[in-house]
């Protein structure tokens, strides 16, 4: 806002130099003009004096007029010599043949000319002109009687000045009071307008109060779109950041947007351009990306990504898809189907043939027909287990953790320990007492499938099976005395189907599923899978259930056997 010392010096200044200006125009006006009288009171006196001059000759005339008109008269003859002078003595004077003025006179152009004289020492005008065919007439009045009208007009006009300067004072301060009140009301009425208030002082101008409501009410207006647009912005940022698909905006090199899922699909948080980018795998792909031609998929960090590009102008947008588990889940659904189908054809090819065999054969012996008829059963029972371990894993893959699940380990404990043969083998079951917040079948298809494992495949005669609770999860651990599990193995043993080497004791055979469960519990809970080799030389399956809050131990710790 302009403060009155600013409008003031806006005001007062531009004026105080147009009077400035105005009076040197005035002043050297006023100069020309007075020089010009003083020229014509010269050209009058010599007229007077030349009129004197031709009525008496005699010097003592000419001393009387100048005496009476405070001139000095000189008469001086073509020879330059001095014929009468009256402010001079007796004495003769030198040759003024050379003066400027008598020498132009002479040519016949009267003239006006300043200098200090040579006689008196004194700065003088002198104004010549001829009198006759060999006489000069000159007359001359000191400086100082011009110089004094001069002061007097400088004085005159300085004082008009400065009468007027203090006017302009006077009048600028009051318009620029008046100006800077005015100003400070009409912004503050534009910043309450700018703020949108429908509340603003009038300035009795219709065009003024009408521009002041037009901006408040489009400050209003501006105000409600930007709120609108804000929220718009928040819900469409809120909608990119939780859709499953990442989205990637460019213009040129520029990276104008993208979301949280692009960054966890790409595993890299992309800058805000493609030249800042890092990696040379990540350059490529956005450069594959923002091409004339983008792939239709790309392979990025391990990750098969699914492309869908739309371009508009100078902008292009990429949606990326993530189909890396879409294409390990089809190449585990075709290993499923062709495992199953191995799985399935062995135990389905006994009981043919066996039936075969005894059809053919009604009158078999009843010894060997037992024979056979044992194959069919146990070929059944092993399908059956088969396709109860199947529907297990298809139920563990298709559902969620069970809401509010818990169950009583002791009890679980005893019920798995009633339910698995021990085949002639030493089965010590300890547990934390209490309740747990995981699913009592779920807990018991852990316990029974590790040592049932454990007693089938291991040569020791002692298992070894626990339940604790250990910093919030419940641990189970099933411990062997071997063969070991060899290291480049133990990661791969709970994949579906996966036939151990022949280290392993397989006298036994199963679904081949068994760990595989093991391994979707655990996920399910949050928790995780793993064999280890122990200090017996055997090994240790180790699963991790993460409890639901809220779930209590009891106050003490039991096993059974």
């Amino acid at each position: 806002m302009i403060k009155t010392g600013k409008m003031f010096a806006l005001i007062f200044l531009p004026a105080a130099l147009a009077l400035v200006f105005g009076l040197a125009l005035v002043q050297q006006k006023n100069r020309e003009l007075s020089a010009a009288q003083f020229e014509n009171q010269l050209k009058n006196q010599w007229l007077l004096v030349s009129i004197i001059q031709g009525a008496a000759l005699d010097g003592e005339a000419f001393k009387n007029v100048g005496r009476t008109l405070g001139l000095r008269v000189t008469l001086v003859g073509r020879d330059g010599r001095v014929v009468f002078d009256s402010g001079a003595g007796d004495e003769p004077l030198e040759d003024h043949a050379q003066r400027e003025e008598v020498r132009s006179a002479f040519l016949g152009v009267p003239a006006m000319v300043a200098r200090r004289s040579a006689t008196t020492g004194i700065p003088t005008i002198y104004y010549a002109d001829r009198l006759g065919p060999d006489l000069v007439l000159r007359v001359a009045y000191p400086a100082e009687f011009y110089q004094a009208q001069s002061g007097a007009l400088m004085t005159q006009a300085f004082s008009g000045l400065l009468a007027l300067m203090v006017a302009v004072f006077a009048f600028a301060l009051l318009v620029s009071r008046s100006a800077a009140r005015t100003l400070r009301s009409l912004g503050r009425a534009v910043t309450e307008a700018r703020n949108g208030s429908q509340s603003l002082p009038s300035f009795d101008d219709d065009s003024l109060d009408g521009a002041l409501y037009s901006l408040s009410a489009a400050t209003r207006e501006l105000r409600q779109f930007g709120r609108e647009n804000a929220d718009l912005n928040d819900r469409l940022r809120y909608i990119l950041d939780n859709i499953g698909e990442g989205v990637v905006l460019t213009r040129g090199d520029q990276i104008l947007y993208s979301n949280e899922k692009a960054a966890e699909i790409l595993n890299y948080r992309l800058p805000g351009s493609v030249s800042e980018v890092n990696q040379a795998e990540m350059v490529a792909f956005l450069e594959a990306v923002t091409g004339p031609a983008p792939p239709a998929e790309a392979s990025v960090g391990g990750r098969t990504i699914s492309l869908s590009s739309h371009a508009s102008g100078q902008d292009s947008l990429a949606i990326l898809h993530d189909i890396s588990d879409r294409l390990r889940y089809s190449g585990y659904k075709s290993d499923l189907v062709a495992n199953v189908s191995h799985e399935l054809k062995t135990p389905l090819t006994l009981v043919m043939t066996a039936s075969e065999v005894l059809t053919r054969d009604p009158g078999m012996p009843r010894e060997k027909s037992e024979k056979f008829l044992a194959t069919i059963l146990s070929s059944a029972r092993r399908l059956n287990a088969l396709l109860d371990d199947l529907i297990a894993l298809h139920r563990l893959e298709s559902q969620g953790r069970p809401e509010g699940a818990e169950c009583d380990l002791d009890d679980v404990m005893g019920d798995v320990a009633d339910l698995v043969d021990p085949a002639g083998k030493e089965i010590v079951w300890s547990a934390d007492g209490g309740r747990a917040g995981v699913h009592s079948s779920h807990l018991a298809s852990v316990l029974v499938n590790l040592v049932a494992n454990a007693v089938k495949y291991s040569s020791g005669r002692k298992v070894e099976a626990s339940v604790r609770r250990e910093d919030g999860d419940l641990v189970v651990r099933v411990a062997d005395l071997g063969p070991p599990v060899p290291p480049s193995e133990r990661g791969r043993i709970f994949e579906r189907f996966y036939s151990l080497s022949p280290s392993r004791n397989r006298e036994h055979s199963g679904s081949g599923l068994g760990l595989s469960i093991v391994k979707h519990i655990a996920r399910l809970y949050g928790g995780q899978a793993s064999v280890d080799l122990n200090e017996h030389g055997g090994n240790t399956f180790t699963v991790r259930l993460t409890e639901k809050p809220g779930a209590k131990a009891a106050g003490r710790d039991g096993g059974g056997s």
